[in-house]
């Protein structure tokens, strides 16, 4: 049963909802931006996160000034993107084509012709929901590794959006089975693969920094002959979005499984990396991703 706080916070997404679907789609990004913008004013210790996170990581390379623009287009950046999520249902093919400048598909169709299916890993950067909504849209059969959103109410919201865009839902847990299914039937599997893992069963550097990374997406790809391959989406504007693709992360040869695992990690981690260092303010700063440092 729902809570009085999560019905609360349902309503406050509902509202969101038609707000962003009333409006004409230049100023629903304005409005998006603006709305991010006054959260991360109100919302003190995710500000303080973002800072901690930017000064540590890239504070040899921007100044304090710079650093706090740069918390400011984040939190603008979350808000269009939740924005543009929530019009998820008045996406079509055609809309989706104009929006997104896209390459990198052929590794996509090498793939899939190989039958063994796709591990498609994206960082929390620019509108990375856009991704399986793209791939759909070109007739890829898509499913999305996602965690169940403690608010069940907002969960079936979220759900409800991604599956009108064309994507399938795993959930993360129990159903993880059914991951090594879809890859079998040749399906795309579709991973943010950015954040903090529950278990710090594996650690790696990322910006210089020891962080606890999940060993799902190598795990998947060792045991069911699948690549991983890294995309980041770079937000340009409201209607137009570039898909940045980085080098196929294949099993190496002549290791243990556990070796394995780390070197594929790292490797797209390393290009995760290079979008963000390229692209700071588009990434998801406010997250605590190093909670083991």
């Amino acid at each position: 049963m729902a809570t009085v706080s999560h019905r609360v916070e349902y309503l406050l997404a509902r509202t969101g909802l038609g707000l962003a679907n009333l409006l004409p789609a230049p100023l629903a990004d304005q409005v998006g931006a603006g709305l991010g913008r006054l959260t991360g004013t109100i919302l003190g210790s995710r500000k303080r996160i973002a800072r901690d996170n930017l000064q540590r990581a890239l504070g040899d390379e921007l100044t304090d000034e710079q650093i706090e623009a740069v918390i400011g287009d984040v939190f603008a950046n979350i808000g269009r993107t939740l924005f543009e999520l929530a019009r998820f249902k008045r996406l079509t093919p055609a809309v989706i084509d104009r929006m997104i400048v896209s390459s990198g598909m052929d590794g996509i169709d090498a793939a899939l012709a190989a039958g063994r299916g796709a591990l498609v890993v994206v960082p929390h950067f620019g509108n990375w929901e856009l991704g399986g909504a793209f791939l759909a849209s070109k007739g890829y059969p898509v499913d999305m590794l996602v965690t169940t959103q403690h608010n069940s109410l907002v969960d079936e919201l979220l759900t409800s959006l991604r599956q009108a865009a064309g994507m399938g839902i795993i959930r993360v847990g129990r159903s993880v089975k059914n991951v090594f299914k879809a890859l079998k039937q040749n399906r795309v599997i579709a991973i943010a693969a950015d954040q903090h893992a529950p278990a710090a069963e594996l650690v790696t550097d990322f910006f210089g920094r020891p962080a606890a990374a999940a060993r799902g997406p190598a795990l998947f790809a060792i045991r069911s002959g699948a690549p991983i391959l890294p995309f980041c989406i770079r937000r340009e504007r409201f209607d137009r979005h570039v898909i940045m693709p980085g080098p196929a992360v294949l099993t190496p040869d002549g290791v243990d499984e556990e070796t394995a695992i780390r070197q594929m990690t790292e490797e797209y981690l390393a290009f995760f990396e290079k979008c963000i260092r390229e692209y700071p303010a588009q990434w998801m700063w406010t997250h605590r991703r190093w909670k083991l440092d």
